[in-house]
């Protein structure tokens, strides 16, 4: 189902979509219906508009970066709400892109990515270097989850 709204499930409150050119401005739109609906201690927004980009004109394009400066913009409208309802935010990606219109491989521009973060529960320590294997971590940490999983204990205060 395209939308979830049941306590019993172990996503309780979703909006889904199955199209990679759903527009970000309508998923983050959705983001904020669920956050301002259910106050949730953890939100994933997940927009595919700069990897459906990506994919059909190849990462050094004005279609790919103006994909993600069109993100970047949607997000402004909504980023100092979510930190000021006391969010830690964290902005990165799963993947790259390549200038053969894909990703998955070996290549610096296919694995590294950036992590922006936001709020008051990061430390903004210029040295710290996470690793994508302890993102996972990390949000746990934010959440008080108990957890086995590695965590950049530079990026939090």
């Amino acid at each position: 189902d395209r939308h979830t709204d049941d306590p019993d499930l172990p996503i309780q409150h979703g909006h889904f979509y199955w199209s990679d050119h759903y527009p970000d401005s309508h998923l983050f739109a959705d983001a904020e219906n669920l956050r301002l609906r259910h106050a949730p201690n953890f939100l994933l927004v997940h927009p595919m508009n700069i990897d459906d980009a990506g994919h059909k004109h190849g990462l050094d394009t004005p279609q790919y970066r103006n994909s993600a400066r069109s993100a970047d913009i949607i997000l402004a409208d909504y980023l100092q709400n979510w930190l000021d309802a006391g969010y830690q935010v964290m902005v990165t990606a799963d993947h790259g892109m390549n200038n053969d219109r894909s990703h998955n491989g070996l290549l610096r521009e296919e694995r590294e990515v950036p992590l922006f973060v936001l709020g008051d529960a990061f430390s903004f320590n210029a040295n710290a270097a996470p690793k994508q294997t302890e993102i996972c971590g990390t949000v746990c940490e934010l959440l008080g989850v108990a957890h086995d999983k590695p965590v950049c204990r530079e990026l939090l205060n």
